[in-house]
């Protein structure tokens, strides 16, 4: 009898120190988990650098009077640097607006801020071919123009990529999941490097240098590349990852 207590008090004991390591384990994972003061500061400035980008082209746009011509740049860019961006970082760790989330979350407000996005890049290129077709202009003559452009059928297939990727289980007939999710993650890394390129153009027009301040598009191109960089960092190594995993496995 007195064998069987002590076995049952060891038992017990062990059991307990085997749930206060598996408490400091958790406890440790989740302080390391935790952001850095660092990077919440780096994460508000970004989101702040943005803002401040896309009021002042908004500002720009409609500063002179409201014509068809004016939501071209207002949309493009909100759609672009503001929900394509914030689409972007809802998966990375240390965004202070979807850090907390489960990942279910995270992808449901990336479809919807992308969705967002789209309309607004949408009516942002249907606004400058009516601008260029009431006003007899040519299309497409320009770097920004022929970028943009490219920017835009992009988009289409990142959009219809993203789709897919949603449904890739069931797809898997046709194409291995894994290979799907890799796909559409490239092209959309591929895709906000043109949409930063076709931006940094855009501030050397005529409308952006006949009304913005002289030194507007040297910080202009300062933010886009900042934050661009900021921004990539997670999607791409979170990409290289995959990619190894999958190659190690087999998956591709």
């Amino acid at each position: 009898q007195s064998d069987r207590d002590r076995y049952k008090t060891e038992s017990s004991h062990v059991t307990d120190i085997s749930h206060k390591r598996t408490k400091m384990d958790i406890n440790r994972e989740e302080q390391e988990n935790q952001p850095s003061w660092v990077k919440i500061v780096i994460n508000i400035v970004i989101h702040s650098l943005l803002f401040l980008f896309t009021a002042y082209v908004i500002y720009l746009s409609f500063s002179k009077g409201v014509i068809l011509f004016s939501w071209h740049p207002a949309l493009s860019t909100l759609g672009y640097v503001m929900f394509m961006t914030e689409a972007i970082l809802t998966f990375s760790e240390n965004n202070l607006l979807s850090r907390n989330r489960n990942f279910k979350w995270r992808v449901k407000l990336h479809w919807i801020l992308q969705a967002v996005g789209g309309a607004c890049i949408a009516l942002g290129t249907t606004t400058i071919l009516a601008h260029k077709i009431i006003n007899g202009k040519t299309h497409f003559k320009t770097n920004h123009a022929i970028v943009g452009l490219v920017t835009i059928i992009l988009t289409v297939f990142v959009a219809a990529g993203g789709i897919w990727t949603k449904y890739s289980n069931d797809l898997r007939q046709y194409l291995r999941p894994v290979r799907a999710k890799l796909i559409h993650a490239i092209s959309g890394i591929i895709l906000y490097i043109l949409a930063v390129i076709s931006l940094f153009l855009g501030m050397y027009s005529n409308f952006f240098e006949r009304y913005s301040f002289s030194s507007a598009k040297w910080v202009g191109g300062f933010i886009l590349i900042l934050s661009g960089i900021y921004i990539l960092v997670n999607p791409m190594t979170t990409c290289v990852a995959r990619f190894k995993t999958a190659l190690m496995r087999g998956n591709l």
